[in-house]
């Protein structure tokens, strides 16, 4: 459509500027702070913090450049992530991961009274037993979705599981969509959301560097030679910080308590209502979810790691939980179906 053409076009513009406004960071940071620093700090406090400033760039540049590339996840995609392995592998399944469930014996199907029976993977060491058990779901295809699951996304005429929202730009279904972000030019997703929340993070902390830098070279006659560029620099980091504070906190928020930003929205509105609760209790697991780690130092180190759950876990567990497509109990509604069959009935006989 032309809208989606247009914010493209835009999101395409946008990233182009983030690198633009980086780039100018690091004339400004090597033409005039870095020369000036050491002298400020000393050889090698001032290397030190040279060596702090490459650091949040390279985690800036990292993180947005994977929150761009990285698909956010959709029901097209995991299908096709299946076939491919079928082709490589001979199954269209993950493998299991390896954690205990309720029983204390690990879900890999390992042989009966070995010791990898009773074995758990570090990674999964210390989640509550409600993130083990959706994780034992990850085996599940979308073939196997397709068996029970009738919910149809009306603009992609396709199967649209729990937790998955169309995006009119992207004009694809998105698993745990929050939002398009026109500075990515991409949706922020199940597998890409960890990529844009240490995006909006370190961005935070660089502006904050660098504006602490400016400031405290400012009366320097290197700076004052260079005033026009640093003082614009200063002046976006100022605008940046106050916004990304509260970005920043918006969107942390929102992934510790384990919900999107449709969600939330759809939630406290009205406009959407589903019985079933997606999140987790503890933030440390609601984290789990976005990043694959419950490790904090993992989790704000750049990395690749694959994500824990493919997108569809949360559809086989609401249908086992007996709850319908559109998260309201079977019960319930067996009740208000029992309820109306007596009201036809006395209708009737009066």
């Amino acid at each position: 459509s032309l809208y989606s053409c247009l914010m493209q076009v835009l999101g395409a513009v946008l990233c182009i500027a983030v690198y633009v406004a980086l780039s100018a960071h690091v004339y400004g940071f090597f033409t005039v702070i870095a020369k000036i620093i050491k002298k400020r700090l000393g050889v090698i406090f001032g290397l030190i913090w040279i060596a702090i400033g490459l650091s949040l760039l390279y985690n800036i540049v990292f993180n947005h450049f994977w929150a761009m590339m990285v698909k956010p996840g959709s029901p097209a995609d995991l299908l096709e992530d299946e076939r491919l392995r079928k082709d490589l592998k001979n199954r269209e399944y993950r493998k299991p991961a390896q954690v205990r469930l309720d029983d204390g014996i690990s879900n890999t199907g390992a042989r009966e009274g070995t010791i990898e029976q009773y074995m758990e993977d570090d990674r999964y060491e210390g989640l509550q037993k409600d993130v083990k058990r959706l994780m034992r779901y990850r085996t599940k295809t979308v073939n196997n979705l397709r068996g029970f699951w009738n919910r149809m996304c009306t603009e992609c005429n396709d199967l649209k599981p729990a937790r998955t929202h169309h995006c009119s730009i992207c004009e694809t279904c998105v698993f745990q969509m929050n939002h398009h972000c026109l500075f990515t030019n991409n949706c922020v997703g199940l597998e890409n959301q960890r990529f844009f929340l240490l995006f909006i993070f370190y961005s935070l902390v660089g502006a904050g560097y660098y504006a602490v830098s400016i400031v405290s070279i400012w009366n320097h006659y290197l700076y004052k030679e260079h005033k026009d560029v640093m003082n614009c620099l200063l002046m976006l980091d100022c605008a940046l910080i106050f916004f990304l504070v509260f970005y920043n906190l918006w969107s942390w928020f929102l992934a510790c308590v384990g919900m999107t930003n449709v969600e939330f929205v759809g939630r406290n509105t009205g406009y959407k209502t589903n019985n079933y609760d997606f999140t987790f209790i503890r933030a440390r697991d609601n984290l789990f979810k976005v990043f694959g780690t419950k490790s904090y130092f993992q989790l704000l180190s750049p990395s690749l790691r694959s994500n824990a759950f493919t997108g569809i876990e949360w559809s086989f567990q609401m249908k086992d939980l007996g709850f319908n497509e559109f998260g309201e109990l079977a019960s319930e509604l067996a009740d208000e179906e029992s309820l109306g069959v007596n009201l036809e009935m006395k209708n009737m006989q009066i």
